[in-house]
């Protein structure tokens, strides 16, 4: 983006002049979810081709410590919500994958749910203003997960001597960027379990005696990391 005249696709156009009734002259904010905030006027009102003239814009600095969320794929309208709620408190990456007590399986309709992920995380950057895009990506293994580059590797797990994220973060400074995994509504397997011990994953408990649904324990543990290695 740059100041000047910005034409908007044909759908941003429709969404901006019919759904939120945007008319020649309002005020407009831009984001093109890769840092920047632009600001200027509605000059054309076409649902079909409207067009911003731009007479702004602001650059966002990359958050320092990113956070990937790794998510257990849940029942489908969960992982819908997920997205948008894991974008709107700005996390970098969602990657999705499946597990032994995974109860959806996406295997063969993968393509189609990312687009749809990806239209999701848009519209939650629009309404929260978060000026990064996440990517968003599927493993079919947990396994291939861990072959990834993370600074610190955390798992939300039930167990009794489990630590608390904050006192983990304590003696576990991030590097560079931080990973949590969250597991299917049934939980991790025992199996599972161990091989994200083996793999140098740390178990944390996310509250002191309650069991979240994992819908619930994903935004728990997201907005506990952001408060406590963004701020």
């Amino acid at each position: 983006m740059k100041v000047g005249i910005l034409e908007l696709s044909s759908s941003e156009s429709h969404h901006l002049c019919n759904v939120m009734r945007a008319r020649m002259g309002s005020a407009v904010t831009v984001l093109n979810g890769k840092g920047f905030h632009a600001y200027g006027t509605l000059a054309v009102a076409d649902a079909k081709c409207a067009r911003i003239r731009i007479e702004r814009m602001d650059k966002f600095e990359y958050p320092s410590c990113p956070i990937t969320l790794l998510q257990a794929v849940l029942k489908s309208s969960n992982n819908d919500h997920i997205v948008c709620e894991a974008t709107a408190i700005g996390v970098s990456e969602i990657i999705f994958f499946e597990t032994q007590n995974t109860e959806c399986k996406l295997r063969g309709k993968i393509d189609n749910k990312l687009l749809h992920w990806k239209q999701t995380a848009i519209e939650a950057c629009k309404q929260s203003g978060n000026p990064f895009l996440p990517k968003i990506s599927y493993f079919e293994k947990l396994e291939f997960i861990s072959l990834l580059p993370f600074g610190i590797k955390l798992f939300g797990g039930l167990k009794e001597n489990s630590q608390p994220i904050k006192k983990v973060l304590s003696s576990h400074l991030p590097k560079s960027n931080i990973c949590i995994a969250i597991g299917p509504e049934g939980d991790f397997s025992q199996s599972e379990y161990a091989y994200l011990t083996r793999n140098d994953f740390i178990e944390c408990r996310l509250t002191r005696h309650n069991v979240l649904r994992s819908e619930t324990a994903v935004i728990y543990a997201l907005s506990v990391l952001d408060q406590l290695t963004n701020f």
